[in-house]
């Protein structure tokens, strides 16, 4: 999970390097490129949200690196994809709320 977030982050820089090199088409090309792995690594964190639904149930540590999903807003914002800079902070609010939801489950269920 973390090489997903740290891997995003991090691509970014390289992008910007070889944009500048590329003429406008192959410019377009590139950021395409770039945001089909943003939209890949949202799906990726989707998925395993998915397959560990509960925060009591998932491994150490899971929920955190969930919960840094946010960080993918920085690179969709540099980038300009609107589908990250929507996506990502919903995803964190998404894993939120499965902690919430986690909570007053258990909370009736001791009442």
């Amino acid at each position: 999970m973390r090489a997903t977030i740290i891997g995003a982050l991090v691509s970014i820089f390289p992008l910007i390097g070889i944009s500048v090199l590329l003429p406008d088409s192959g410019r377009k090309v590139l950021f395409w490129i770039y945001w089909t792995m943003l939209a890949g690594c949202l799906i990726q964190l989707l998925w395993v949200l998915i397959k560990n639904p509960t925060p009591s149930k998932r491994p150490p540590l899971l929920s955190r690196d969930l919960a840094l999903g946010w960080a993918l807003i920085i690179p969709s914002l540099i980038s300009s994809f609107w589908l990250g800079i929507i996506g990502a902070p919903l995803f964190t609010m998404l894993v939120g709320a499965t902690w919430v939801a986690e909570k007053i489950r258990n909370r009736s269920v001791t009442s």
